[in-house]
């Protein structure tokens, strides 16, 4: 089925559209008074200048040592001068082997100047808002030279059918795993250094960490089965990470709350039907990180290489989506919402916004005064529109700036090449798109 295609003008069309479609979105009537306002961080010292944050967005393009290359310097000062209040710095990997792309970051003690530079110069753009390194290990998605080097937990069909893994392909050992924790530990200790305002440690879309969290049918590990093994590598580093953590520097999640896979090859899903969510695990989760001091918590759902529709709504893609766009937003942000409410001592980043265009700061501040989220995060839309927020708290975004979820971005992912907007940023990425379909 082909559903219609972006063409609301109001958040009103927007909320009948939800209505017919049996959901809910939120709308506010006065956006920018509510988003301008500065959110605090739960039980700590950090602030976000307003509702509005940056989530992590991966270019590839680090220079040859793994750190920020020339183009991630672009990239972070244009995010860092467009008026957002807090920034989610993109996935870097703990260990070279642990990177997606030959040119997904890497930070070290040898490349350590790179971070500490790129981190003073977007504290200076945006007058000190917080900025939190993603840090993460690509398991699944491993491929430190543009050729597949997967580093699976455990054999899932749905994941091995896609990308082709045969059924006698290694698993990893409990050895290898077990000595990952240090490993976030010390890359913590390394963004600490660089003066990043916190780390996130990465547990979504399928990634490592992730992928362990539905570890259902890992036998005689530690690491798989029960809820306490499935979760051990998450809750560890997340321990490793809170040696550093203070009231100045935080330890935060990017959390896949809901894989929107089949049991037992997903996690967060109803057994008997995948399509509708049991927060249960998830819940009990937040109970343990909040538990461990984590107090700023980014949610969100699906994995761009299996079921992208869910976590990036679009209206151009690699497949025509089995649901309407407007599912996937309304299911991110009311899956947040349900997290939210059970866990007020966290401060939540909601996620889904992007697909709603000019209309999202709207819904955005909607979710904020109902109590479904604290901040608004936005992904496709910093790499479009870098100056969103300055005119979403100003006079509104405008719809000729915003992104149009044609899925070039993902594209140029997909490649293995520097990623970015083609078609808001043309000068620099068309150039990059056209070469990379001509070698395609």
């Amino acid at each position: 089925m082909t559903y219609d295609k972006f063409h609301f003008q109001t958040a009103a069309e927007l909320q009948a559209r939800a209505e017919e479609l049996g959901g809910y979105l939120p709308a506010s009537d006065h956006p920018a008074e509510t988003l301008g306002r500065a959110v605090p961080v739960r039980g700590t010292n950090a602030v976000a200048k307003n509702a509005l944050a940056i989530h992590p967005m991966e270019g590839f393009d680090s220079a040859e040592d793994g750190g920020p290359g020339e183009l991630t310097f672009r990239r972070y000062d244009r995010f860092s001068s467009g008026g957002a209040g807090l920034f989610w710095f993109e996935a870097t990997a703990i260990l070279p082997e642990a990177r997606s792309n030959a040119r997904q970051l890497y930070i070290c003690p040898e490349n350590l100047d790179g971070y500490k530079r790129i981190a003073e110069m977007m504290h200076k753009n945006s007058d000190g808002a917080p900025v939190i390194m993603q840090l993460t290990h690509s398991g699944r998605f491993s491929r430190p030279t543009n050729v597949p080097a997967p580093l699976i937990s455990y054999h899932n069909p749905v994941m091995n059918e896609k990308f082709n893994i045969d059924p006698s392909y290694p698993v990893l050992s409990d050895d290898y795993l077990a000595a990952l924790p240090e490993l976030f530990g010390k890359a913590t200790a390394l963004a600490k250094e660089a003066g990043f305002d916190g780390v996130d440690i990465k547990a979504c879309h399928r990634y490592l960490l992730s992928e362990l969290l539905s570890a259902y049918t890992r036998e005689n590990s530690l690491y798989g089965g029960s809820f306490e093994n499935r979760m051990r590598l998450y809750f560890d580093a997340v321990r490793a990470a809170a040696a550093y953590k203070t009231d100045d520097f935080l330890v935060a999640t990017r959390f896949g709350a809901w894989d929107v896979l089949p049991f037992p090859w997903g996690f967060g899903g109803d057994k008997e039907d995948y399509l509708k969510p049991d927060f249960t695990e998830a819940q009990a989760v937040l109970s343990t990180l909040s538990e461990l001091g984590v107090r700023l918590v980014n949610i969100t759902m699906g994995s761009p290489y299996v079921n992208p529709h869910v976590n990036r709504p679009y209206d151009l893609g690699g497949y025509n989506p089995p649901e309407h766009p407007l599912t996937g937003v309304m299911r991110m942000i009311n899956g947040t919402a349900e997290l939210k409410k059970a866990h007020p001592e966290m401060t939540f980043i909601g996620t889904g916004y992007t697909y709603l265009r000019q209309l999202a700061p709207a819904v955005a501040a909607g979710a904020v005064e109902q109590g479904m989220i604290d901040l608004a995060g936005f992904g496709r839309t910093a790499f479009a529109y870098p100056t969103f927020a300055r005119d979403a708290l100003e006079d509104g975004m405008k719809k000729e700036k915003c992104c149009i979820t044609c899925g070039k971005c993902t594209e140029l992912m997909r490649a293995f090449t520097t990623t970015g907007c083609v078609v808001r940023d043309a000068e620099m990425y068309a150039p990059i798109y056209k070469a990379a379909m001509e070698k395609k």
